[in-house]
C-alpha cells in the first residue's frame, strides 16, 4: 500500500509567517519614522549652524549683527544678492532640505553684540512638540529677550517656554519649496 505524502504549509504555520511578518513591518515603519524626524533634526540644526556661521562673517565686516527688521532681507535666499543681507555669507547651495519649521533671530536691541538663531523642531511653531534648537553668542545674556541658556530646548524648559510664550511672528522657511519663504516679521530680543 502507498501513503500519500504532502509537502506544502498548513494554514497554522501561514498564519505564523504572516504574523511573523506584520511584527517586522510595524517595527520597520517605526524606525523609518524615527529616522526620517532625526534627519529633519538634523537637516534644521545645520541650517542653524549654517546661518551663525553667516552672522558671525557679516559681523566680521561690519562689526554688529544685523538688525532683524525685516527678516526677507536677512533671512531669506532672495534671487537678487540686494535684497539679502547674509546673500554673500551663506552657502546658498547646501541651504535646503528638511521640512517646515520656524526660525526665529534674537539680537540684542542696544549694541546689537549679541545673536541667537533658534528653530523649532516640530514643524512650523513646533506643533509636534519636539523642541527648539538654538546657536549663537548670547547664551543668556541679559540683553536677548528671552535669556535662553541651553542649545536644545525640550518642551517643559524654562528656555521652550519663554520663547513658545512670545507675542511674535517668526521667520518661516519653506523647506518643502527649498527656498526661505518669511511672511511674517522676525523675532528681536529687547
Amino acid at each position: 500500500m502507498r501513503k500519500n505524502f504532502y509537502e506544502a504549509f498548513t494554514l497554522v504555520e501561514m498564519l505564523i509567517v504572516m504574523g511573523i511578518l506584520i511584527i517586522l513591518m510595524a517595527i520597520g515603519i517605526t524606525a523609518g519614522r524615527f529616522a526620517i524626524n532625526r534627519a529633519n533634526d538634523v537637516a534644521h540644526q545645520n541650517a542653524v549652524d549654517q546661518i551663525y556661521e553667516g552672522l558671525q562673517a557679516y559681523y566680521t565686516d561690519n562689526r554688529e549683527f544685523p538688525e532683524a527688521t525685516d527678516p526677507e532681507t536677512l533671512l531669506s535666499e532672495a534671487d537678487l544678492e540686494e535684497n539679502n543681507i547674509l546673500f554673500d555669507y551663506l552657502d546658498q547651495g547646501a541651504f535646503n532640505g528638511g521640512t517646515e519649521a520656524t526660525f526665529m533671530y534674537f539680537v540684542d536691541a542696544s549694541q546689537q553684540q549679541a545673536v541667537l538663531v533658534c528653530v523649532t523642531l516640530g514643524g512650523a511653531g513646533d506643533e509636534k512638540a519636539r523642541g527648539v534648537y538654538c546657536n549663537g553668542n548670547g547664551f543668556g545674556s541679559d540683553d536677548i529677550n528671552p535669556a535662553i541658556t541651553e542649545k536644545t530646548n525640550e518642551p517643559g524648559s524654562a528656555g521652550y517656554t519663554a520663547i513658545q510664550g512670545l507675542d511674535a511672528d517668526a521667520a518661516i522657511s519653506d523647506w518643502d519649496q527649498g527656498a526661505w519663504t518669511s511672511p511674517g516679521t522676525a523675532i528681536i530680543g529687547e
